[in-house]
């Protein structure tokens, strides 16, 4: 379709958010991190080293419930789609999902004193269940940022506040996690992490209701249709643009989730420091907090495409710095990573700034808008990456030889350096090249909405 932008229409103002409905946004993603970045660190950890499954099979868990997400996140895209209240259509599951979400990952923690067989069933029951929750929020929830404002800078003011929220609920998860386990449980590992669960639960869950009552949608007609599935899977398939976000959060998620995992166990078994990794993960996050912003500012001045070239780039070269370090000693290997970090903020704010793009990308060339397909389908690809990486980190640990809290052969010694640094760079030049062939700017999305308000402009005088 042609640009029809430069007839010197005028377009509505964008709509401007206020630092109030802008935090209430945030919330939720501190709420939402809360549970994604505990489940993301430590169930893996949890489930071998703690609960007592075999590594494969621990894998194969989460593997196994990540295939439901395939199911439940479109339905999830399609429901709120297709919800019209007083409300909205994506608060009233913030609402109704909450409490639910924060009582099923209470009780994925609490595996109590299962046989092998049970435990592996229970696991897999209660990420089932915690993951359907978890879509039930997270999918309506990402769909905000593209129905609160269509001005693309706005957006990356948003996805500013919510970055900021979701690593301040990073440093809290990675500076008291394994800690706060020990203390609460009295050295029983167990008997903390079902304790720390319950604290956590609740956090999570209030921020996300405080998002809900803090945050508003746009006034909605309730007669208006929707659109047919065929369209909006026809929308979807046209949706170039949305592809390259989709293609980067997987291979990146991968790449990324691979090397965090092996992490814990590369400072407890490689350089004997595992008590450090909650000041090696808060001083990460700490620096993602910092970078955020800037990175937001950048957004505005260089373009989104730019900045998120740089935090591929940055995260190239910290994988290859970590396999190529000589001195391997915790202060190091910190250093580095809170280089790394710099990049992964920049990630942060260009995927989140750039998906609510994709949503006017895909109406503008097929006519069909879905915020909650879009959001749906990349809520789909943190899982699938979540899935996949822990399924290959545990197929990995098994090849390279590792054998829970025992001494390590040099083989995985130089399997988990290996998950740490060469994985995840070839990952991150894999998203580097896609990022590049990324074309939707915010000048590209300007003249988009332009088009798409002359079109509605057309129909209403019709």
């Amino acid at each position: 379709m042609n640009s029809i932008a430069s007839q010197g229409l005028s377009v509505s103002p964008a709509t401007q958010i206020g630092f109030g409905r802008r935090a209430g946004f945030g919330l939720g993603d501190f709420g939402i991190n809360i549970f994604w970045n505990m489940t993301n660190l430590f169930a893996m950890f949890f489930y071998t080293d703690v609960a007592g499954l075999p590594n494969f099979m621990a894998g194969l868990v989460i593997f196994g419930a990540m295939l439901w997400d395939a199911v439940t996140d479109p339905l999830v895209g399609l429901l709120a789609d297709r919800t019209r209240t007083r409300l909205g259509r994506f608060r009233p599951y913030l609402f109704l999902g909450a409490i639910p979400l924060g009582l099923s990952f209470m009780f994925m923690f609490r595996t109590g004193n299962l046989e092998l067989g049970a435990l592996a069933l229970y696991a897999f029951a209660t990420q089932i269940i915690f993951r359907t929750f978890y879509t039930v929020v997270s999918v309506p929830y990402g769909s905000l940022s593209a129905r609160m404002t269509k001005d693309p800078n706005e957006r990356s003011a948003l996805a500013v506040y919510r970055m900021v929220f979701a690593t301040t609920a990073g440093i809290l998860i990675a500076a008291f996690t394994r800690d706060g386990a020990a203390v609460l449980g009295g050295g029983d590992l167990k008997l903390g992490f079902e304790r720390l669960a319950m604290v956590y639960a609740a956090l999570g869950a209030a921020a996300v209701l405080a998002c809900a009552v803090f945050t508003r949608e746009p006034d909605i007609d309730q007669n208006e249709p929707s659109a047919a599935l065929r369209d909006q899977a026809r929308m979807m398939r046209q949706n170039s643009a949305f592809w390259i976000v989709f293609a980067t959060t997987v291979i990146g998620g991968i790449g990324s989730t691979i090397a965090g995992k092996a992490m814990l166990y590369y400072l407890k078994y490689n350089l004997n420091a595992e008590h450090l990794f909650g000041v090696v993960m808060f001083s990460i996050t700490l620096m993602v907090m910092f970078c955020v912003p800037i990175w937001g500012f950048l957004s505005r001045r260089i373009g989104k495409r730019a900045v998120w070239a740089c935090g591929a780039s940055i995260s190239a070269i910290t994988t290859a710095l970590l396999f190529f370090n000589p001195v391997e000693t915790a202060l190091v290997v910190t250093l580095i990573l809170i280089f790394g970090a710099i990049g992964s903020s920049a990630s942060y704010v260009s995927v989140w700034s750039t998906l609510p793009d994709t949503v006017e990308y895909g109406e503008w060339k097929t006519g069909v808008r879905s915020e909650s397909l879009v959001f749906g389908a990349i809520a789909f690809a943190q899982k699938l990456s979540l899935g996949v990486a822990t399924l290959f980190s545990g197929f990995l640990l098994d090849a390279f030889g590792y054998v829970a809290n025992q001494e390590q052969t040099p083989q995985a010694l130089l399997g988990l350096k290996l998950m740490i640094s060469v994985i995840p760079f070839m990952a991150a030049i894999t998203c580097l090249v896609l990022i590049l062939n990324y074309k939707l700017d915010q000048a590209r999305h300007r003249e988009i909405v332009r088009d798409i308000e002359l079109r509605e402009s057309h129909s209403d005088s019709q």
